[in-house]
This record gives C-alpha cells, structure tokens and sequence, in this order.
C-alpha cells in the first residue's frame, strides 16, 4: 500500500449513511420485522443523512489527526510538533540572513595594524544595514582587508545586491577610507519551507550517529542555512599518479617519512581515507556562494558533529550546462485551443528548467522535457536539445540561456 492510500478512517458520506441504514433496517429485523427494509421516502432516511453528514466531518477530523501525526502526512499545524520530539535540531529552521564579503580600504598605508571591529556596519540604502560577523586585522603595510557580514534583517530583504552596492559606512572608523561589498549576497531566504523540513526530518535519525554516515553529514550541511535546498556527500578516490608523485621525494626506504607524507598527502590533496567532500544547492537551483560554503564547514566542525578523523571539505557543485530546443506542431481539431497550448507550452518549458535544475545529481533528462511538454496537449514533439546525461553526485544541471521554441503549426490527427 502506497503511504498516499493510508486512511484512518471512512470519510465517504454515502458509505457512511449506507452502513447507517444496514444498522437500522438489522435492529428492526431484529425487534420483529422479518424483511424490513427502509423505503426511499421514509422520514428515517433523512434523519440518517443528517447523522451521515455530522459523522462524515467527524470522521475526517479523525482521519485528519491520525494523518497529522506521520510525516508523510504533516501539514503545517502538526510537522512542527513532530520535529519537537527531537530536541533542538529538530526545530525548523528561522529565516536566514543575506551574506556578504565587506573590503575595508584604508587612506593609507600605515605603519601599525588597523581593527576593525565585529558588528561594523555599512548599507547600501540606509534601509538595509550590513554588519560585520568577525573582527578583522589589517597588517602594518597593508592597504586593505576583507571580512564576511551578515544582513540584520533575516530573510529576503539583504538580496539581490551586488558588488559595489553595498558601500555607505554607518560606523565610521578612523583611517579607512572606504568599505563596500566584494560579492554578490547571497544565503538570504525565508523560513525554512515545509517540504525542505520534511525531507530534512526524514534525515534527523541519521545525525545521532557520531561515526560520520552519509546522512548525517547531509542533514547538518542542511541545518547551515534555510536557503539549502540539497547536500551530498562522497569520499573522493585517490589519483595513484599525483600521490606517486608526492611521495617520490621521500624514497621508498624511509617508513617514517612515507607515513607523514602519506598523511600530508591525504590532508593536501583531499582525496583517500578520512577526506570527505560535500557540497550543497540553494533553492531554485542556485549555486553556493563562498559565504554559504564556510557556514556549512562551520556547522560540520563542531566536536559533537565531525568524527575526530574525519578531514571535511566544503566544495562548490560542479555545474553541467544545458540548451532547450525543441519544435512541436498542435492537431487541426484542436485549433480553437491553440493560443492556450502555446501558453502552456512556455509555462511547461520554465517548469521543466526549475525541476532540471533543482537537486544535485540529477541526470539531464529530455524524456521529462517531453512529458511536461505533451501534458500540454500537442500532438507531435521534436527535441534536439537537451540530450541525455547522467550526473555526478556533486554534480548539478544548469540551463545555459540559450532557448529555441518553435511552433511549427497545425497538423492532421
């Protein structure tokens, strides 16, 4: 049985009265009327009907509670209560704060280190305000430095600006000249949506394990920020070339050196025993930026978190770009629907690049293109673009703007 067939309990108002009349026609058998049945017209009927509507919504509400309490099920009144069980971790992630890289210039060079403090702010609208997450040190000789901030607003409200933006000092600090944002921010998002929190209370039981499975790595890489849509993790293979080469200055003979270089080696490199890879998507297919990248190693370094061997690395996923072309032609009959087909035909298109691009190892599959696009009732299909391709698990789908649509006309059934 199918987790979606689960009912607790019959919510069908004509079965509900059909077991309401079996009940009442066996009760009046039973008190001396052999053969009674209840005439369609008769005054009970109704009486019934009126208790079948009253049961059925009762019903429902039990099926509903029942339901409610199953993940699967769990709505917004009741998934929380669930993640509650679990403490801490199982609580659904707030609204994250937009990240970004704040290059502090100085008007000169000087001969003793600048500070700059944690909590310095600067805005790019006097609106939206920028703070500092670390306080940062420019040496002696040097004329800059960089430091991550983070919007005082949670959610949405600190995106969509870019480098150079960013660039009104609110805290003005002797010697620095000017202060504006390096990169794009990026990591703002609302609260955690509630399939994200599903699909991350379905991880939950694997975070307790302190041995480092899969699982776990995925659901804390989760919890970094709200705008994470996907994780995964691998420990990557050893290229025997590259690591004979590194070793060919300690000689096969010396045992003590073989082993740090091989150490040295494992930590360098990030590939053999203990280096694990991970790598993370934002929502709507979006790439990490280096900022979302240091908080998900942030929240993989704790004690209680990271097996002690383990080496972790926080990767960008590699991304495998794709075209759309496609032609189709729409059947004579259908001729009065045409504009409507047209339209779903683009809306069906956007959907396909949003569900392409969406999760990390997801093979580039033009079958699917083709469902979205027949679902909208054309009558015959062309695709040359995008073709087939399977993906690695750190590897994710991204449409590379280049769109053919064309509309080749009518055609007989």
């Amino acid at each position: 049985m199918a987790f979606s067939d689960l009912q607790f309990s019959e919510t069908d108002a004509r079965k509900i009265q059909d077991r309401l009349q079996r009940v009442y026609e066996e009760v009046r058998r039973a008190a001396g009327e052999p053969g009674y049945r209840l005439a369609q017209a008769a005054p009970e009927r109704l009486v019934q009907l009126s208790e079948a509507a009253a049961l059925t919504q009762i019903a429902a509400d039990i099926d509903k509670t029942g339901k409610g309490n199953l993940l699967y099920f769990a709505d917004e009144e009741t998934i929380e209560h669930i993640g509650i069980l679990y403490g801490e971790r199982g609580k659904r992630l707030p609204a994250s704060s937009a990240l970004t890289t704040i290059r502090y210039t100085l008007s000169t060079i000087r001969s003793t280190p600048t500070i700059i403090p944690k909590g310095n702010r600067t805005t790019p609208d006097n609106k939206i305000f920028f703070a500092t997450k670390n306080m940062i040190e420019i040496p002696a000789g040097e004329l800059h430095g960089d430091v991550e901030a983070e919007c005082a607003a949670a959610g949405m409200a600190g995106m969509g600006f870019e480098p150079g933006d960013i660039a009104n000092m609110v805290d003005v600090l002797p010697f620095v000249a000017k202060a504006e944002n390096i990169t794009p921010t990026s990591g703002g998002a609302d609260k955690e949506g509630i399939e994200a929190y599903r699909d991350r209370l379905r991880l939950l039981p694997e975070s307790f394990s302190a041995a480092g499975p899969d699982g776990a790595y995925e659901f804390w890489a989760r919890t970094a920020n709200s705008g994470i849509a996907d994780a995964k993790v691998w420990m990557p293979e050893l290229d025997v070339q590259s690591f004979a080469n590194f070793l060919e200055p300690w000689g096969i003979t010396d045992a003590a050196g073989f082993y740090n270089a091989l150490g040295d080696y494992y930590r360098e490199s990030g590939t053999g025993p203990g280096n694990v890879n991970i790598t993370v998507l934002m929502r709507d297919g979006e790439l990490p930026s280096e900022e979302i990248l240091n908080q998900v190693k942030e929240t993989l370094s704790g004690k209680t978190r990271r097996p002690l061997t383990d080496y972790v690395h926080v990767v960008e996923p590699r991304t495998i770009e794709f075209d759309i072309a496609v032609r189709y032609w729409i059947e004579t009959e259908k001729v009065v629907e045409a504009a409507s087909i047209i339209d779903a035909v683009d809306k069906a298109i956007g959907s396909y690049i949003t569900w392409q691009t969406s999760r990390l190892g997801l093979d580039i599959l033009p079958d699917t293109l083709h469902k979205f696009i027949m679902d909208c009732g054309v009558k015959r299909l062309e695709i040359t673009a995008p073709v087939f391709h399977i993906l690695a698990m750190n590897e994710a789908a991204r449409f590379s703007g280049n769109k053919t649509v064309t509309y080749e006309g009518f055609e007989e059934a």
